[in-house]
């Protein structure tokens, strides 16, 4: 007799935590047919809002690694890079703001040392350039951007989310299954574009975490 649907959900949520990159297809193969379906959608909505697991480095270079991973995250890189690319700098000069002058108003805004703006300005030289990954702005630094540029914060939240691509191999998977998944899923391993923390301070907390 197959096991109980529960059973298999819970054994797929005990190794994603355990961050064993849990095979979706052998654990549906598990279920018996009449079940199947509903554990599709169960998985789905659990990886679907599920936190990253804490990877080891082997299991994070087999994820960098996979075609699809390289491919969808750069993808969507581009979308949202060019977003900010556009944006930025018509938001800047309709403030009538510099890069620097933007930068000196978010470190007074946000209590930080004078000696960040420095930093503050590279980060933001960057994101105008479409070479930071926005999904990495903080709450807090979209609300202190959108103050000085005169904004909703809605609008910049908007703009770094567009095109936020799916989570094709946080688990592995392969088949029909797999491909509706795929659709499905709106996370990725936050850990693939985490900086190695050498260095790392408030203004890289604010740029890069994406702390909500």
């Amino acid at each position: 007799m197959p096991p109980d649907p529960d059973r298999i959900l819970s054994d797929f949520i005990d190794a994603w935590n355990a961050g064993r990159r849990p095979d979706f297809d052998e654990h549906l193969a598990r279920a018996a047919e009449a079940d199947r379906a509903q554990l599709a959608a169960d998985i789905t909505a659990f990886v679907a809002f599920a936190p990253t697991p804490d990877y080891d480095d082997a299991a994070l270079a087999a994820i960098r690694a996979e075609p699809a991973v390289a491919a969808g995250a750069a993808a969507a890189a581009a979308a949202r890079g060019g977003l900010w690319r556009a944006l930025l700098p018509r938001l800047r000069e309709r403030a009538a703001l510099s890069t620097a002058q933007l930068a000196a108003g978010l470190v007074g805004a946000l209590g930080l040392p004078s000696d960040r703006e420095t930093k503050t300005r590279r980060y933001l030289e960057q994101l105008e350039a479409g070479e930071l990954d926005p999904r990495g702005l903080s709450r807090r630094l979209l609300d202190a951007m959108a103050r000085l540029l005169g904004v909703p914060r809605g609008e910049l939240e908007g703009a770094s989310a567009f095109g936020a691509p799916a989570a094709t191999a946080l688990f592995r998977a392969e088949g029909p299954a797999a491909e509706r998944i795929r659709t499905d899923l709106g996370v990725i391993a936050d850990a693939l574009a985490a900086p190695s923390g050498v260095g790392w301070d408030e203004v890289d907390e604010l740029f890069c975490s994406g702390e909500r």
